[in-house]
């Protein structure tokens, strides 16, 4: 029985790391096969590799002895050292050794080669963690995990150290999770990308695959077509005028100047803007509101979501500029990509089945292309949407909660003399809502006018969430104001999470919890003295 290490967990997950002799391996794999290479065809070949070479090792240390610090040895005596990679070498001396916190142990003095220092080491030393073989094998055969099992187990550990190392030797280039070498890459010269241009431009823009672009452009026909594709798809990702938009496995390419701003720059209406605060002091209760709320730019809580389906209480910006948030929640359902920061999609409805182009714009954590599917559905702020993923990749179908449209009071922005003020109004709603969150308006353009002139004066966060706490509490008989209300109605003047409104409840002398997640305003205790910008 004798210890293989590339059998052992804890050599691929902590002791792992990717050495030159790895980089140069896949580098002339790379150069051999003449194809691209994803990360995990990676992985598996320097899986194999270290495997081999490990068993090459100890095929040579045949009749040594396996180095353990607590046995004795005598000159002459062949030792396998498997923490150096299965070096062996010959007992030379035996002397005694000193040292205060080991009273009795030897000191071995190992010769590896001619061309190799000797070394010396510890013997007769019972406490030393090299005593103990976390796992032992059979050099002949025996329960071995074979290199595929390793890949898939600790395939994202190895790919994790794996892919830094490839990218700074800057020898191999990466996209769409593939690599190959730089060297041989094809020539893709000015002339084939505006080709390139030309056919995405009579397209729209976009978004094509490759291998459409490539009846076009004219590559070496001598070539493989997977290298003619990788060829191309590297030339355009250096190309500012290209934009590669594909779901993850899948590559396609777009115009980046006919995207849609919102697309391109996120609208200024979804930019978070919460000022500090301290999230200690929100109580058990607003804590898990905020939770329920599920905000798309709250911290991830780790959680993982695997649901096919779920639904969500749609907010006033997002209603406003035609996006959809890309909640803890949400997010998992919608496409994505390895390394694009944008990705083109068809939006489903789920009750027409009609597909509609829509963007997933990850860093903004939005989903952008729904202004006609809201206004075809009479979708309002606070209305419920339901999100299923769609039964082709790239696809996501939303279902809007259709009833019979029906005039209801609701709380409606109004603005006046240079501010926003609430009212209730009637409205004619034709979809379920969530009634704490519900907000209409007449005019859109006024209130865009009146919330840009907020932002840009800089109103202090305490001032307008007090503005807007007292102009909801006007719509209530008893003047109570719920927190999901308020966060709400603050989003319609500043985007901001759900924490920092809760905490100038919780923090604020002039607010008073009145049960239920409900808050009254004392104005006897109102002070605007220490509200800063």
């Amino acid at each position: 029985m004798i210890l293989r290490q590339t059998q052992s967990a804890s050599y691929w997950t902590d002791a792992f790391v990717v050495e030159d002799v790895d980089l140069e391996f896949l580098n002339n794999r790379l150069l051999e096969e003449e194809t691209p290479l994803a990360t995990d065809e990676l992985v598996l070949a320097l899986v194999r590799s270290r495997v081999d070479r490990e068993a090459r090792a100890l095929r040579g240390t045949a009749g040594g002895t396996i180095y353990l610090p607590k046995e004795s040895y005598q000159p002459g005596q062949k030792l396998v050292f498997p923490a150096l990679g299965y070096a062996s070498g010959a007992v030379t001396v035996v002397r005694p050794g000193s040292h205060p916190q080991y009273p009795d142990f030897d000191v071995i003095e190992v010769e590896f080669g001619d061309d190799k220092p000797r070394r010396e080491f510890a013997a007769r030393l019972v406490d030393h963690k090299l005593n103990t073989l976390p796992e032992q094998g059979n050099l002949d055969g025996g329960e071995f995990k074979t290199p595929e099992q390793i890949a898939a187990e600790y395939g994202r550990a190895i790919a994790a150290k794996l892919e830094p190392r490839l990218m700074a030797a800057g020898e191999v280039v990466r996209l769409a999770g593939a690599w190959f070498p730089r060297a041989l890459l094809l020539e893709v010269h000015v002339g084939h990308r505006n080709l390139a241009e030309a056919v995405l431009d009579m397209a729209g823009g976009g978004p094509l695959p490759t291998e459409e672009l490539l009846q076009h452009v004219e590559l070496p026909p001598t070539a493989g077509e997977r290298l003619k594709v990788f060829s191309l798809n590297y030339a355009l990702q250096e190309d500012q005028r290209f934009d590669e938009v594909g779901p993850a496995g899948k590559v396609l390419w777009y115009l980046r100047r006919l995207e849609p701003p919102e697309v391109l720059y996120p609208p200024r209406r979804l930019t978070l803007n919460d000022p500090a605060y301290d999230r200690s002091r929100l109580t058990p209760e607003l804590s898990a509101l905020a939770r329920e709320l599920d905000d798309e730019f709250q911290p991830d809580d780790g959680a993982l979501q695997d649901d096919d389906e779920t639904t969500l209480t749609l907010t006033f910006p997002h209603r406003r500029v035609g996006t959809l948030p890309l909640t803890r929640r949400v997010a998992h359902l919608f496409p994505t990509a390895i390394e694009s920061p944008r990705v083109r999609f068809a939006l489903v409805d789920g009750q027409t089945g009609e597909q509609l182009p829509a963007w997933v714009v990850r860093e903004g954590r939005y989903a952008f292309g729904l202004e006609e599917w809201y206004a075809r559905n009479d979708v309002a702020a606070g209305a419920y949407v339901r999100v299923r993923r769609g039964q082709k990749p790239g696809e996501v179908i939303l279902f809007a909660a259709k009833r019979r449209p029906s005039r209801e009071w609701t709380r409606t922005v109004v603005p006046l003399e240079g501010r926003l003020t609430f009212g209730m109004q009637k409205r004619l709603i034709a979809c379920d809502y969530d009634e704490l969150m519900i907000i209409t308006l007449d005019n859109p353009t006024a209130v865009d006018a009146v919330w840009l002139r907020a932002d840009e004066r800089k109103t202090p966060f305490g001032l307008l969430v007090a503005d807007v706490f007292r102009e909801l509490a006007k719509l209530n008989p008893q003047g109570a104001v719920h927190a999901k209300t308020l966060y709400g109605g603050v989003n319609v003047i500043r985007r901001c999470t759900p924490e920092p409104i809760f905490a100038e409840l919780v923090t604020r002398p002039y607010y008073s919890h009145v049960g239920d997640s409900y808050w009254r305003f004392n104005a006897s205790r109102w002070s605007d003295k220490d509200l800063t910008p």
